[in-house]
């Protein structure tokens, strides 16, 4: 799988030069030559370098946005909401395959089709779910062995799947590329796939775990069975892929932090060492020792050594112990340090170089890790990286229509159209405003164009207006049925009371009239005025302070909601 010469050709090529073959260094043999091994080297790599897990995150991250739903069938817009976002979670599946994209240039991801496993007795024929009773499993006759619950009888029974439409049991099953193989075509295109079952899978069945043993597919088990790998069935397995150049084997997308494994093995070297200067040459070492007062006078030959180191140790254990206490030495002491020159030894700047040679070699802006990006001042690297991630977008947009057609199969569905909220990396204010000011002239932009622009779908927008002006025409209904409704109670309790002989007999519409004439005074009055008048009228005419109260809130609970109404439409 590699691509690098061969360096044996290299250096017998050279001719009679004395110099090294200058394409091999040291590093290129840790270099990986299979493709298999190269998974496994950007799995530590993603792993083990800080700017390669933050890029990878954030690249598989930024460009997932929301799912749209595009149906005016509201029935199947909530059933394939609920199953996309609650039940699959697609938002998560679609980060998970973009970084494995990324990691390795390819992702293998399938349903996982929910299926019942029942066992039938071969004495009373009594179908019992396999789930509910114990049994061993035979691995080379793929039988099991239970006790029938209904005849109590032990039998011997062929599994027996039957597929169920459960959106409940749905899964989205993300393969290793390591364990995968492809047969490939380059004439037509067309590849096989084939799954290599783990080992751990295969001791689990042969122990005959049953809550392995119970759900695994009997494809699996065969496969086992027969110590073969998996074959996938056409168009049950999506093989996303970044394409290679023409000269690499294009049946497998060609991972591309490719580039950035011997810059972090150099980054290794770099930091290898650093941690062998920290721990040798950052901490000094030490050396006390008396020092002779005058050129003629040496302490060392007046003074006993051994008892003077003893002494000095006591009184570093006291100084230790107490920072006030004071030592009387015979003579002067003197420190020679040895080491501590650590700091001018530390390569910090050949490891940053290397790892933005890292940042470098994945495509990626350096603000894009530690922020500063900004529209004005990195338009054309905004560009690039908007173009990178928008075709990272389309990516998604196909696995995520594949998908819904295999989910749509599963649970027998009428599939829709999905796709996510076009991304936009550059949040052009501008642009936008533009655009708006373009449209309010004439109908040069259409309104979804727009509402795109701030990531809003038309059809929901038409939903809720409609349901807007559904609610305020029943508001209105209600209302007037309400007034209708007191104006009949007024008029009968007036002919009431003239009939009674209480009082005169009341003609609704003169009651009306006078009222609005009431309503048209108040309105020119403060607070405080309105609700003395308001007193004054219930005490001497209750039957026109009812209905001057009445319109009077009416009106004003109307002035409230169109001024609520005016602010919102702002």
């Amino acid at each position: 799988m590699s691509t690098t010469p061969s360096f044996t050709d290299l250096a017998t090529s050279r001719g009679g030069g004395g110099h090294s073959n200058p394409m091999y260094d040291f590093l290129s043999g840790f270099a990986p030559r299979k493709l298999k091994d190269l998974f496994k080297w950007v799995e530590y790599l993603y792993y083990n370098s800080a700017h390669i897990f933050a890029a990878l995150k954030k690249f598989a991250e930024y460009a997932v946005t929301e799912i749209v739903i595009d149906s005016n069938v509201k029935v199947h817009k909530d059933n394939w909401d609920r199953v996309l976002n609650t039940k699959l979670r697609m938002r998560r599946v679609s980060i998970s395959t973009g970084l494995d994209l990324f990691l390795y240039g390819n992702s293998f991801c399938s349903p996982y089709h929910p299926f019942n496993r029942s066992l039938h007795c071969e004495f009373c024929r009594a179908k019992a779910n396999v789930k509910k009773v114990k049994y061993t499993f035979d691995l080379k006759s793929l039988t099991f062995t239970y006790t029938c619950p209904a005849c109590d009888k032990k039998t011997k029974s062929q599994a027996r799947d039957e597929k169920v439409a459960d959106e409940d049991r749905i899964n989205i099953i993300r393969w290793d590329p390591k364990l995968i193989d492809i047969s490939h075509n380059p004439i037509t295109g067309e590849s096989k796939y084939y799954y290599t079952i783990p080992d751990e899978i295969k001791g689990d069945v042969k122990k005959g775990k049953a809550h392995i043993v119970g759900t695994m597919p009997m494809e699996f088990l065969r496969a086992i069975k027969e110590n073969q790998q998996f074959e996938f069935a056409d168009g049950q397995i999506y093989h996303m892929k970044l394409d290679p150049p023409a000269g690499i084997d294009s049946k497998w997308g060609f991972p591309p932090l490719t580039a950035t494994i011997k810059l972090f093995f150099y980054t290794a070297v770099l930091r290898k060492a650093n941690e062998a200067i920290a721990l040798e040459h950052i901490v000094p070492f030490r050396v006390i020792h008396p020092v002779a007062m005058s050129g003629s006078a040496d302490p060392t030959t007046t003074m006993n050594l051994m008892v003077w180191q003893d002494n000095l140790r006591a009184e570093v254990k006291k100084w230790r112990r107490d920072p006030l206490h004071i030592m009387f030495a015979p003579a002067a002491l003197g420190v020679t340090m040895m080491g501590g020159q650590g700091r001018s030894l530390l390569t910090l700047g050949e490891v940053k170089d290397a790892e933005d040679n890292i940042i470098a070699a994945m495509g990626i802006p350096r603000e894009f890790l530690y922020g500063g990006l900004s529209f004005t001042g990195s338009s054309i690297t905004l560009r690039m990286l908007e173009n990178q991630l928008e075709t990272y977008a389309g990516y998604m947009n196909d696995q995520l229509d594949w998908i819904v057609k295999q989910v749509a199969q599963i649970l027998s569905w009428k599939p829709v159209d999905v796709y996510y909220t076009p991304f936009r990396l550059i949040d052009d204010v501008q642009q936008k405003q533009s655009m708006m000011n373009l449209n309010a002239m004439g109908p040069i932009v259409a309104n979804g164009t727009l509402l795109e622009l701030h990531n809003l779908n038309i059809n929901d927008e038409r939903d809720k207006r409609k349901q807007e002006q559904l609610d305020e025409a029943r508001f209105n209904m209600e209302l007037e049925i309400e007034m209708s409704k007191i104006q009949a109670s007024l008029s009968q309790e007036a002919q009431n009371e003239a009939n009674a002989g209480v009082g005169t007999a009341y003609n609704p519409q003169a009651v009306i009239a006078m009222a609005e004439q009431f309503i048209s005074e108040m309105e020119q009055m403060d607070p405080n005025m309105v609700r003395s008048q308001l007193d004054q009228l219930s005490q001497e005419d209750p039957v026109m302070y009812a209905v001057v109260k009445d319109r009077w809130e009416t009106m004003r609970n109307m002035q409230k909601r169109d001024m609520t109404s005016s602010m919102g439409g702002s």
